[in-house]
């Protein structure tokens, strides 16, 4: 390894560590934020406060260093990518000391202690959401992207265990005060976006290792139907033969599962659409998993005709098809707003196979 090689590797070293000790700041400061929150203790809020001032201004000099590693070292691909994504994980950083901040403000705000269910909530919201941040954070400086990855998926589940709180913390709007709730309200939020905020940083763990931007995203869509139909089977086999790369498709219908009919599968067959796997799921089975599709679409009336309540994260369409069309004409209209939906969801780019 030359001199030049030499000075380069410590330097960037140095950068590491540095970022990695605005990381172990900003972690400490919500671990003592959510305790403002359990402990009412004003003196450690408005040291959390006070504290970020330092947390700030490592960050302005960790984007100076970056830059001056950039200026004077001209790196290759590699290690520009990691000083870019240095660059926007100490943004992250310091936005996330930022919600620390916030949640001691909130703290203050508290004339009485939390709701016992509602400080257990946030007290396990917190400690998932910081841990995920951590993992996050030690993938990046491992280069780890495989982990990366994995922690992903940890904050999607995150967000759908979200959800039930939401419902909880709405059910008691008449025996709470206002205040209590606002604070609970913004607490849960802010933590939420904490597991946000450490999916950035996987997705940078992610570009730096791969120079991968973004992971293609997969939608799930699920079409709803009636027994005998076969709709919801047209459908998911036109989205199938389409976009298999882009999102997956499946269909439910209520009170029982359903087959494609004989008449059907002849047609599938004759316009080359996929022929397998076509049995829709028995719509009550999937009530608990509904918050794990992006769009719920309706093929005969509303969705609220099949789903009583909406996952928080899902999105419902209704495409009632004319009565009278025939399978063609049914194939014609199916395909269109499937390309269009996917144009939406994934850009106008993605295009049908």
């Amino acid at each position: 390894m030359s001199h030049l090689e030499e000075r380069m590797e410590t330097d960037l070293n140095y950068i590491r560590n540095w970022l990695w000790k605005i990381g172990d700041d900003v972690e400490a400061a919500l671990r003592n934020a959510k305790k403002t929150l359990v402990l009412r203790d004003t003196r450690l809020a408005y040291d959390v406060v006070l504290g970020d001032h330092p947390i700030n201004r490592d960050s302005r000099q960790c984007d100076r260093l970056c830059h001056t590693f950039i200026a004077r070292y001209l790196p290759g691909a590699g290690a520009l990518r990691e000083m870019a994504s240095t660059i926007r994980v100490n943004v992250i950083l310091e936005r996330i000391g930022d919600y620390a901040v916030t949640i001691s403000r909130e703290a203050v705000q508290l004339e009485n202690p939390l709701p016992e269910k509602f400080s257990a909530r946030i007290d396990s919201l917190a400690d998932d959401s910081i841990d995920i941040l951590s993992g996050a954070r030690a993938a990046f400086r491992q280069g780890n992207a495989e982990r990366a990855i994995a922690l992903m998926d940890a904050v999607k589940r995150m967000e759908v265990r979200m959800d039930h709180f939401y419902d909880e913390l709405f059910a008691e709007d008449d025996r709470m005060d206002a205040t209590t709730m606002m604070v609970i309200f913004a607490v849960f939020n802010i933590f939420k976006r904490v597991g946000d905020q450490a999916k950035n940083i996987c997705d940078q763990t992610v570009f730096a290792v791969h120079g991968v931007k973004k992971l293609p995203k997969t939608y799930r869509i699920l079409f709803l139907d009636q027994p005998g139909s076969g709709l919801a089977h047209l459908a998911t086999a036109i989205g199938r033969k389409n976009f298999a790369g882009t999102a997956l498709f499946s269909s439910a219908t209520p009170g029982s599962s359903d087959q494609a009919s004989p008449e059907l599968l002849e047609f599938l067959h004759e316009t080359g659409l996929p022929e397998e796997d076509l049995k829709s799921e028995r719509l009550e089975a999937l009530a608990h998993d509904l918050s794990d599709y992006t769009v719920l679409i309706s093929l005969n009336g509303p969705v609220s005709d099949y789903v009583r309540k909406m996952p928080f994260h899902t999105s419902a369409l209704d495409w009632t098809l004319p009565d009278g069309t025939n399978r063609v004409e049914q194939y014609r209209q199916l395909r269109s707003k499937i390309i269009s939906l996917l144009g939406l969801l994934a850009g106008p780019e993605t295009t049908p196979a």
